[in-house]
């Protein structure tokens, strides 16, 4: 199959011997048969599931029936149009999308030949690369991460010098301001501003260049506790009247490997996420109280994991912005970094697990952060 020869011809290729049938449906590759226009007569199990069709309604069908899909310029998969008119006696590949959601097959077709070289029939060979293409897309995705955070590192050093300068400048303007000049207040809110800038560039410095990790036993209900402790007691005023934090720890308390400063500091982040979706929402401007509910718990289906779930009653998240809230400096939020969200998706994968959201526009969102036990 891998050969860029044609293949010979193979007779009775509709009915072959015991042996030859039963490895050709041990292959995990999804193999069929197709005539010159293209109707498949003889496919294996995996071929069919890979589709994710019956084979009676495989066998009969033509390439472009049986795949009911696109490639990336819109049109049928090519090499079922090469077949169809009978271009090519040369093999050829193609990497496709599937009938499944998400599914990308990669698929070689071959001729197979008679005695004098005619074409009398075309092999497919079909491999699901799914896996394949989506782990290429990650280390593309984390190389230029990489490139982005030396990038970044190196911009928030530049800055933070000329900050350092203009913040000193301003303290000794205000020590030579009166106390009621009109001016003092314009300076104040000039400090206030560069001040802000800093914290974002010492933010970005933080996120560019993450601490390493410190792996060690720790109990994750007292970690998520303590982030719940730091969150409320960042409410304060109007804030702590509006807003209610509950936590539910697990009934059996895990005990993992893990660096509990970065995963307080991950739960905290979204804790502190939830309070801005609250605050401003109809609701709680009527005197209504908004709820934050912390939950740690061992999903059923699998006891070996731990799943850290923050869950508020806040404005939710746009479907289309969903795509985007992990990307950097991406915030709906007029104070946020855009930050806060690309460092708890790094926190939980360098803990081998993942973040996962779901979200209705007007029905509140849940973040949760999922740990594997190794």
């Amino acid at each position: 199959m891998a050969s860029d020869s044609p293949l010979p011809i193979l007779p009775n290729i509709t009915s072959l011997p015991p042996a030859c049938e039963a490895l050709l449906n041990a292959l995990t590759d999804g193999v069929c048969v197709q005539t010159l226009d293209s109707h498949i007569v003889k496919a294996n199990p995996a071929f069919a599931a890979m589709l994710g069709l019956p084979l009676d309604q495989i066998i009969g069908h033509t390439c472009a029936e049986v795949f009911g899909c696109t490639n990336e310029t819109g049109s049928v998969p090519s090499f079922c149009a090469r077949q169809a008119s009978h271009a090519t006696h040369e093999p050829a590949s193609e990497e496709i999308n599937g009938r499944l959601p998400g599914q990308r097959l990669r698929a070689r077709v071959s001729p197979v030949l008679d005695e004098g070289g005619n074409v009398t029939a075309y092999v497919m060979v079909v491999r699901d690369v799914t896996d394949v293409v989506a782990r290429e897309r990650e280390q593309a995705r984390v190389e230029q991460l990489a490139r982005f955070g030396e990038l970044a590192a190196g911009l928030a050093h530049e800055i933070k010098n000329p900050l350092a300068g203009i913040q000193g400048a301003m303290d000794i303007l205000l020590q030579r301001c009166a106390d009621h000049a009109p001016e003092r207040e314009v300076l104040a809110n000039v400090k206030h501003e560069v001040s802000r800038i800093n914290n974002t560039v010492q933010m970005l410095l933080e996120r560019a260049r993450p601490r390493t990790l410190n792996f060690r036993p720790t109990s994750i209900n007292e970690t998520t506790q303590q982030a719940v402790n730091l969150a409320r007691a960042s409410l304060t005023g109007e804030r702590r009247q509006r807003i209610c934090i509950e936590f539910t720890p697990a009934a059996t308390a895990p005990v993992l490997p893990a660096d509990a400063a970065q995963l307080e500091d991950a739960i905290l982040n979204l804790i502190l996420n939830a309070v801005e979706a609250i605050e401003g929402i109809k609701g709680i401007e009527d005197g209504d109280r908004g709820a934050i509910t912390v939950e740690v718990r061992h999903p059923d289906e699998n006891p070996n994991h731990t799943i850290i779930a923050v869950t508020d009653t806040g404005r939710g998240i746009a479907a289309a912005d969903l795509q985007r809230i992990f990307s950097p400096f991406y915030t709906t939020h007029s104070n946020g970094t855009g930050l806060g969200l690309p460092a708890v998706r790094r926190i939980a994968r360098a803990h081998g697990g993942r973040v996962e959201v779901n979200s209705t526009v007007g029905n509140g969102s849940t973040f949760s952060i999922h740990l594997p036990h190794h």
